[in-house]
């Protein structure tokens, strides 16, 4: 009975787990994410524990000498200690929200393999099993294939906001390898149908075929150009390959494949030889891939950081800085040309470059190895030259899309699926430290039973419920924080204390903290208690970041700018600069927290800096014309600037005049910006407040009474503000 119930609910959670990438858990931060991930994790559990019993109860299931079991037992091992060496080993294992990643993933995704490679079994049997499971993951597929359908014909809303379908999945690079996976698993299915070696063969194989082209037509709609070179480029690898090797095959289907690839290779060289036509160029997908270019790819995000990928390499090439940690890369080796980019990459977007990181050349290799045992198993395996090389070229067709997109949990689960597959095609030899005897039913039922009930008790609660519950009470925190904000419910979710939520609550803390003490009906006791708790949050998170990372410095140092407390922020912001000397947001904000508290001198050096590394940064170029201005260097200021008087004309370059009471300077910039916006009740109202500080009353009076004129809505505070000029 007990073997029974352990096998059932060992299968039933395996089968469960293609279900996940349907998963939207819409009450939790990062909803395409975290609800995955939860799920995904839990059912391994689940089967991990059914597992083991089974394991003790009848040594068929237990685990196996293979070369790919050893593989994933390196590939586990050296990724730990490539985290645990690391410069942030926490973060390391539990990761954060977003990504729900780390080595907690990685073990996760080691047992997902022994479960399953040990419960399905080797040779025909296993085989068997494998098609059932693969049949499942394809109808999972078909229904985010029909919802990426009505993404297309415009019936369901793109969640990116683009015309790039994402599906559930929530991004159109994830959707683009789910599908990738998906066509190569659906083309490999429609060659075991066509061998009749499944029921229902003459169906079926059409099925697989329509499954096989239309997840093929969706890689090309989510727009992902590296996946969509993956599968052109693994099609056309799995065609040489079975015109190369399949001499036993039938001449017209290797004439059939030649002709595949020689069509291929046609089609791609009239689309590149017409690529500014505009049938291509009004075409997203078309104009996309006919833009692909070495020179274009110097001036996106990769051709910045996969140099600085390399560079980081360089100072830790063993076992590298350990998985999350690639933003202390980023933040060290910042281009100032990417101002204008995504601020803190946590990723290389490259997964080769990636493992490379974070686990060094160590990492990497076992990393490729895997590569290269699936291909072992699968060439000396029994399936036939077709399926072999179906499988090839998919693998080729994902090793090309990891060359530009990091892995996610879709790609993870369906790479660790085919090794798994590719593992049972060859019977391995049973671990002898095991041993080959069944342990006694009693012993299990009382002992073993019991303690791995205990353990995935106590596993599934503190590694997801835990979690989950941080998750839900952050959500509930920041629901409260734009109509009745609570502090509690902020103290409430950091008192769970779990490390993967931690950073993630503390700085949507301290993004709530400066709305609620900016919100004038707050009232004050309320914002004192957001101030400390967001103060506490800062410490807190410097505390436990063991290497400095310039994020929490650069964030902390932001919120205490927002909330006028420059002195303090200047501090946070010091140290953040010195952490990522070239990253101009930084500078930025640094500039304005020196300038703030009477030290321009100080802050021009820093914009100046900036500005020369990057002049096309408008932001740090006017905060730098302020620094000017207030340090006394206006005429340096307009000579140096003498060809952008506009930079002159703007709300924060008069508050500087005004700051060095050079009112008609500021004057004059006021009265310039109504003659741009006559309506403009914001340039109005400082121009009367400026009118006032410079000593014309009458003047300030007069500007009043047209606002009021203007804006009737105003009225009330105007009439009470001209009584207060004229007593």
């Amino acid at each position: 009975m007990i073997k029974k119930t352990a096998r059932f609910l060992a299968l039933a959670a395996i089968f469960l787990v293609p279900v996940f990438p349907l998963i939207i858990a819409n009450p939790f931060f990062f909803p395409f994410i975290t609800g995955k991930a939860f799920y995904f994790r839990i059912l391994v559990e689940v089967a991990l524990a059914a597992w083991l019993i089974l394991a003790f109860l009848d040594a068929k299931y237990r685990p196996k000498w293979t070369p790919l079991t050893i593989g994933i037992g390196i590939f586990t091992l050296v990724t730990l200690a490539a985290d645990l060496l690391g410069v942030n080993p926490l973060r390391s294992i539990w990761s954060n929200f977003e990504r729900m990643e780390g080595w907690l993933t990685i073990a996760h995704l080691g047992a997902f393999f022994l479960v399953t490679t040990n419960i399905f079994g080797s040779g025909e049997e296993g085989k068997r099993m494998w098609h059932r499971f693969l049949n499942v993951e394809l109808f999972i597929a078909l229904i985010v294939g029909i919802y990426g359908l009505f993404q297309f014909f415009g019936w369901a809303a793109i969640h990116q906001g683009s015309s790039r379908i994402d599906a559930s999945l929530g991004n159109a690079a994830y959707m683009a390898v789910y599908m990738l996976w998906n066509a190569g698993l659906a083309a490999y299915m429609f060659l075991v149908a066509k061998a009749r070696q499944i029921n229902n063969a003459s169906f079926l194989r059409w099925a697989y075929l329509i499954l096989a082209l239309l997840f093929a037509f969706e890689v090309f709609e989510t727009s992902t150009r590296g996946t969509i070179l993956g599968l052109v480029g693994g099609a056309v690898l799995a065609l040489l390959l079975y015109v190369v090797f399949g001499k036993k095959e039938s001449r017209k289907s290797r004439g059939v494949a030649l002709g595949g690839v020689a069509l291929i290779v046609l089609v791609s060289l009239v689309f590149w030889a017409n690529r500014h036509q505009p049938f291509i160029q009004n075409n997203e997908t078309l104009q996309r891939m006919a833009s692909i270019s070495w020179e274009e790819n110097k001036t996106q995000a990769r051709g910045y950081i996969w140099p600085m990928a390399v560079k980081g390499f360089a100072e830790r090439p063993i076992l590298g800085w350990g998985q999350e940690n690639f933003n202390y890369i980023f933040n060290a080796n910042y281009e100032p040309k990417m101002w204008n980019q995504e601020q803190w990459f946590d990723r290389a977007h490259s997964v080769f470059l990636d493992w490379l990181t974070a686990s060094g050349i160590v990492g990497l290799l076992a990393y490729l190895s895997l590569y290269i045992l699936f291909l072992f198993s699968i060439w000396r395996s029994s399936l036939t030259v077709g399926e072999k090389s179906i499988l090839t070229g998919l693998l080729a067709g994902y090793a090309v899309h990891n060359i530009f997109v990091f892995d996610n949990l879709a790609s993870y689960v369906l790479f660790f699926t085919a090794l798994g597959f590719a593992d049972s095609l060859r019977p391995g030899r049973p671990i002898k430290m095991i041993g080959d005897k069944p342990m006694p039913v009693e012993a299990v039922e009382y002992v073993a039973l019991p303690v791995i009930i205990i353990v995935l008790i106590f596993g599934i609660y503190f590694l997801n419920v835990r979690v989950i519950k941080a998750n839900t009470g952050l959500i509930r925190a920041l629901q409260a924080c734009g109509s009745q904000p609570d502090v509690a419910l902020f103290e409430k979710v950091l008192a769970i204390d779990v490390y993967t939520a931690n950073q993630e609550i503390r700085e949507q803390l301290l993004s709530c903290a400066s709305g609620v003490i900016g919100n004038q009906q707050v009232p004050g006791p309320t914002k004192q208690a957001f101030y400390d708790l967001a103060n506490k949050a800062i410490t807190d998170q410097i505390a436990a970041t063991p290497m400095k990372d310039a994020r929490i410095y650069t964030l902390g140092g932001s919120f205490l700018n927002v909330v006028n407390q420059s002195a303090a922020a200047v501090a946070l912001l010091q140290t953040a600069h010195e952490l990522s000397p070239a990253k101009q947001s930084i500078s930025l904000q640094l500039g304005i927290s020196l300038i703030n508290s009477g030290k321009a001198a100080e802050a021009v050096d820093i914009l100046k800096a900036a500005y020369d590394a990057a002049p096309d940064n408008v932001s740090v170029k006017s905060t730098y014309v302020v620094a000017l201005i207030i340090a006394g260097k206006d005429a340096a200021a307009r000579q140096m600037f003498a060809d952008d008087t506009g930079i002159f004309q703007s709300p924060q370059v008069a508050q500087a005049y005004m700051a060095v009471k050079d009112y008609s300077k500021a004057l004059d910039i006021y009265q310039a910006l109504l003659k741009i916006d006559p309506k403009n009740a914001g340039a109005a109202i400082q121009l009367a407040q400026a009118q006032y500080t410079a000593g014309q009353l009458s003047a300030a009076v007069a500007t009043l009474r047209q606002i009021a004129k203007d804006h009737p809505e105003y009225k009330d505070q105007i009439d009470a503000s001209i009584k207060e000029i004229q007593k």
